[in-house]
């Protein structure tokens, strides 16, 4: 964790998304990537002029740190919108939990592919794609280096872990004919870009380029597990599934099944 004992700047993702970016073009006009995240105490013993939306969204947040990639404004906006924003972007430190617990009890493949395919794309994402590519986050995000420098947020790893398990399920759904679990997957799709675009941590082309790239990902996890592990057993969920749908195939559910688990 790494406090920011400051006033945001730019700390105005919250409230009406069309305003803020306004508000977000307004205060950010000769900022650069290594602008840091200046006190209202800073700003006044240096003369500096602020604006009267600077002013404004000062008076909303006092301090601003980081965990887990994600920002955290205090005090905290209780509004829905945004504490489900920000509660949502804590979904993919959850994942691996719930992988680990499902392959321990059950012993299922599918369940050690998904925490493989998990950290083979943080790997990538954190440790290459992100470096090579040095697209800045947002100035709204405290995700910053010591000396004040906003980290790469290009692509963005919450938006490729999410984006891509869930277009491996969608895979698996449309090819055992199961509409409903397909319908619903494709529904919860928005909901992680949303997320941290709303939080303030990446910018909307970011977390659009992320899932269009974490789709295709996807859907080549779901051809490479149907290679390597078509005949798991079939898994918890989709044993639930196919009680709703008798008229799936055996092959196919035991393929699917086996992943979504």
């Amino acid at each position: 964790l790494k406090p920011w004992p400051l006033k945001r700047r730019a700390g105005l993702c919250h409230g009406n998304p069309p305003i803020a970016s306004m508000a977000q073009a307004e205060l950010t006009k000769g900022f650069t990537e290594r602008t840091p995240l200046v006190s209202t105490h800073q700003a006044e013993a240096h003369g500096s002029q602020r604006s009267d939306i600077e002013a404004q969204i000062e008076k909303d947040f006092d301090s601003a740190f980081t965990v887990g990639q994600v920002t955290i404004r205090l005090p905290l906006d209780f509004r829905p919108l945004p504490l489900l924003a920000l509660g949502i972007s804590f979904i993919p430190f959850l994942l691996p939990l719930l992988f680990v617990a499902d392959a321990f009890f059950t012993k299922r493949i599918s369940s050690c592919f998904c925490l493989a395919v998990m950290a083979l794309t943080t790997f990538l994402n954190e440790l290459v794609l992100k470096p090579t590519i040095g697209e800045p986050r947002p100035a709204t995000s405290a995700c910053r280096s010591e000396d004040g420098k906003l980290l790469p947020g290009m692509p963005s790893g919450h938006v490729m872990i999410c984006q891509s398990l869930l277009a491996f399920f969608f895979c698996k759904a449309v090819q055992d004919h199961l509409l409903d679990a397909a319908l619903l997957l494709m529904a919860v799709m928005p909901v992680m870009p949303w997320a941290r675009w709303y939080n303030g941590d990446h910018s909307a082309k970011q977390v659009l380029v992320t899932a269009s790239i974490a789709t295709v990902l996807g859907c080549g996890d779901a051809l490479l597990y149907r290679v390597l592990f078509q005949d798991s057993p079939t898994s918890l969920l989709q044993e639930g599934l196919s009680a709703g749908t008798p008229h799936v195939s055996q092959g196919g559910a035991l393929f699917v099944g086996s992943h979504v688990g």
